[in-house]
């Protein structure tokens, strides 16, 4: 997201009352120091009246929708360290931010949810700095006193939902998804109930949730994209063949639809038109491994070698983290009585995805075939294991 896009969000859940009506003040040098009202608490009266933060911010809110992100930052810091105001906070973390000082914004945003821990706007504006950095733990810390209110902006909804998705936290991600969606009815947050749920491998209830608003959105391709890929999971090949070709009549330049349209083509017995699918994905977005490695699974059909191997080195390209990719190319290289190679690959499957039956299945045949028997048993030994956790009761 572009910093002007942050700005936009944080500024939204900064305060819906930064614009109009912003009452006279005195010059900038006096208002931080206005003593408050008395009967405020000691820890309170170093604070300005109420009337001179709303002043405050309404400038501020003016001199960074004029890009002037540093003047902004200027007047907001010493307000915000008397720690009088929560949106004096998240919209000095915005200036910050858009003035290109991410560490500083993460920090003012720190200090603010260590005094106003339960406020959602606070919570939810860390929770997507700490997500923003690779940080999910930390992101889900933040939420831990969230609870969605009338209160609560959709923006705040949407991040605690992407949040709690990458902490594979599904009940309390449906929830809040829910909730966006009841509260804020809309093809966005209808989808992104959806994709919760199609998370949970629920696809009966996505279709029926989608289906029942089909003629409301039918002219929306992200809509039709979403119900096509469920009714796909479903294996409702048929309907999703149709939303999704609708789909890209809308918009031909959608990644996305040509990527599921190829999957179904697939299930549909049209190998040919699938490749030419994914292909045509690939133009869109070069980017995304799994799109060579649907491509290299079709190629192997076709009994095109080459073809296969030359996809998978591109998926691994786009991302040498892409497990599926490294144990394809490792089954690929038994095959092909490459055993040592395959090994390298199939350990990096296992180290990017730890649940990979085939690969450990895999990697006991490449161990067993380079005579390394004790390796191969201990890979036995760890799929044994897997099977197990995987499939409680049905495997001794």
């Amino acid at each position: 997201m572009t910093p002007k896009g942050k700005l936009v969000i944080i500024a939204a859940i900064a305060s819906v009352c930064l614009f109009g009506q912003p009452p006279e003040a005195k010059a900038a040098g006096q208002e931080i120091h206005q003593t408050a009202p008395q009967g405020r608490s000691a820890n309170q009266k170093a604070c300005p009246s109420p009337d001179v933060v709303e002043n405050v911010l309404g400038k501020a809110s003016d001199l960074m929708e004029h890009a002037r992100y540093q003047v902004a930052a200027e007047k907001l810091e010493p307000l915000s360290s008397l720690g009088c105001d929560a949106r004096i906070s998240l919209l000095l973390a915005g200036a910050l931010e858009s003035e290109g000082k991410p560490p500083e914004a993460e920090q003012t945003l720190q200090r603010a949810h260590l005094k106003w821990p339960s406020n959602d706007s606070i919570a939810a504006s860390l929770a997507r700095e700490y997500l923003h950095d690779g940080q999910t733990d930390k992101a889900l810390q933040a939420l831990a006193h969230f609870h969605v209110s009338n209160d609560t902006r959709p923006q705040e909804m949407e991040i605690a939902v992407v949040v709690y998705l990458a902490a594979h936290k599904l009940v309390p991600a449906q929830a809040v998804a829910d909730a966006d969606y009841r509260s804020h009815p809309s093809v966005d947050t209808l989808l992104l109930l959806a994709n919760v749920l199609q998370l949970q491998g629920r696809y009966p209830d996505v279709n029926r949730l989608l289906g029942s608003k089909r003629e409301s959105y039918s002219d929306s391709p992200k809509f039709l994209i979403t119900l096509a890929e469920s009714e796909y999971d479903a294996s409702i090949y048929t309907a999703a063949h149709n939303d999704i070709e609708r789909a890209l009549l809308l918009d031909p330049s959608s990644f996305q639809a040509h990527y599921i349209l190829g999957n179904v083509l697939v299930r549909l017995g049209d190998p040919d038109r699938a490749v030419t699918e994914y292909r045509e994905a690939i133009q869109l977005a070069p980017d995304q491994p799994r799109t060579y490695f649907q491509l290299a699974l079709v190629l192997r059909t076709k009994m095109d070698s080459a073809g296969e191997e030359s996809a998978l080195n591109q998926a691994l390209a786009a991302d040498n983290h892409y497990a599926p990719a490294h144990c394809e190319m490792g089954r690929m290289l038994i095959e092909q009585g490459r055993f040592e190679d395959a090994v390298i690959h199939l350990n990096s499957a296992v180290e990017y995805n730890p649940n990979s039956e085939e690969a450990y299945f895999l990697l006991v045949r490449a161990y067993a075939k380079l005579g390394q028997k004790d390796k191969a048993a201990a890979m036995e030994k760890r799929l044994v294991t897997l099977l197990k956790s995987n499939r409680p009761g049905q495997v001794k």
